[in-house]
């Protein structure tokens, strides 16, 4: 998104958590380190690099925890980010953050948020550690009951060329559960009409079955299927979201733990 970009090649970099007495990584620095992950660091320092100078980027850099300070030293110290510095015309701070200062986070679901439980309930797309498969059975005369049913290659959620999709996402990330359904629907309901398509329209609580019943209107219109793909899938992984039994435990998990800080 605007806001946020992932690096998924370096998911598996993690500090390595420190034994009983001996010195901490930051004394001893990047030597000191498995010989997998200096290859790491060094990995993530060029890629900080190359993405930093499309961007026109000095930076200015801060660690927090050990690993942190550690890859900071290494971007400071690395030629081709000196002479980038030298050269470069806009300014930015750099955070960089231990991953296991962060581990308290990874299992709470303080989450109202309709792409973090997107991202944690749907099955991953095969070979990517950032996006998910969506089942897009609902949109073809298939009659498949089985969840997994792979005739149908899945829909996901990167949608760079469409618009519409792409605005959705952001409204998904962005805004608060009850207020992202509500924006499907709306894209839904606007794309429903571009195509002049014959709806019913119900006002009240967005339900999934509202939202399927909109899908429908598509089947059988390859026109209107091909000119609003991008923005079916997202609706269609948030139908499938809602409906999937890990959401009603998530926000089970959710009040108990507003209770416990109550």
């Amino acid at each position: 998104s605007a806001e946020l970009c992932l690096l998924p090649a370096l998911a598996v970099l993690f500090p390595p958590l420190p034994g009983p007495g001996g010195p901490g990584l930051a004394e001893v620095g990047l030597g000191a380190l498995p010989a997998e992950l200096r290859a790491a660091v060094r990995a993530l320092v060029g890629d900080l690099d190359a993405l930093f100078a499309a961007l026109g980027l000095r930076e200015e850099s801060f660690a927090v925890g050990a690993l942190s300070r550690v890859i900071a030293a290494e971007l400071a110290g690395y030629a081709p980010a000196r002479n980038r510095r030298r050269t470069a015309t806009n300014k930015a701070s750099v955070v960089f953050v231990d991953r296991a200062l962060d581990l308290a986070g990874a299992v709470g679901h303080h989450g109202d948020n309709l792409a973090e439980k997107i991202l944690s309930v749907l099955p991953k797309l095969p070979g990517h550690k950032t996006d998910v498969m969506v089942n897009m059975v609902e949109l073809t005369a298939l009659q498949a009951t089985d969840e997994t049913c792979s005739i149908i290659a899945p829909g996901c959620l990167s949608q760079p060329n469409d618009p519409a999709a792409k605005a959705l996402w952001e409204s998904f990330m962005n805004l608060k559960q009850k207020k992202a359904v509500m924006e499907a629907r709306r894209h839904l309901v606007e794309a429903v009409s571009r195509e002049n398509l014959p709806i019913k329209m119900s006002m009240g609580e967005v339900t999934p079955e509202q939202l399927s019943s909109y899908i429908q209107l598509f089947r059988n219109n390859l026109k209107a299927l091909e000119n609003n793909c991008g923005l079916l899938q997202l609706v269609l992984a948030t139908v499938q979201t809602l409906k999937h039994s890990q959401t009603s435990k998530w926000d089970n998990f959710l009040a108990f733990e507003r209770l416990l800080l109550q």
